[in-house]
């Protein structure tokens, strides 16, 4: 059993309706909390929760916690990519959209047990047959699963595998609960 992320090196977000973006319910104040993102960055895709006491953005701590889409713009000045763009701490403000019922985006900033599902083509097998779910992680990457623990704020349906415009593979979600 192991914990296996889709990224090749950060993840990728493609927005298709995320109803934040028209009402305007986008929190791009906060900076990152400079010990959640010590050793890592945060990407695009990722589930992050903001703490509006602290003033700062944070990994969500589980899945009770109420999370946000990291869909930040992507600064390229070296021509390399979309999948190379992260965000630092001290780096500049991140931009995190809510989440609400029928939301759709896609993105590879997702991560998966193979004790449930072996790898991305056994994900996208299982999609045809049954529902599989996304809920939040700990490491901020949307975590795969069969079936929801039933206590989490925000649930997503993965819809269907995609290509995202980088070329690399990633996963259609659709916000079930948010």
């Amino acid at each position: 059993m192991a914990i296996v992320k889709q990224p090749s090196v950060y993840g990728v977000v493609e927005l298709n309706h995320i109803a934040a973006v028209k009402t305007g319910e986008i929190k791009a104040q906060f900076p990152l909390n400079t010990t959640d993102f010590a050793s890592t960055p945060a990407e695009n895709g990722m589930l992050l929760i903001v703490d509006e006491v602290i003033e700062d953005i944070k990994k969500p701590t589980g899945i009770t916690n109420y999370v946000y889409l990291h869909a930040s713009v992507e600064k390229d000045y070296e021509g390399k990519g979309r999948k190379h763009f992260s965000v630092k701490p001290g780096e500049f403000l991140p931009k995190l959209l809510k989440l609400k019922r029928g939301d759709t985006f896609e993105t590879n900033s997702f991560e998966y047990d193979t004790a449930t599902y072996a790898n991305y083509v056994a994900i996208t097998a299982a999609i045809n047959s049954t529902t599989v779910y996304g809920i939040p992680s700990t490491s901020g990457y949307i975590r795969i699963v069969a079936s929801p623990g039933g206590t989490e704020a925000v649930t997503l349906k993965v819809v269907k595998g995609v290509t995202l415009p980088n070329g690399e593979l990633g996963l259609k979600f659709v916000v079930d609960k948010g």
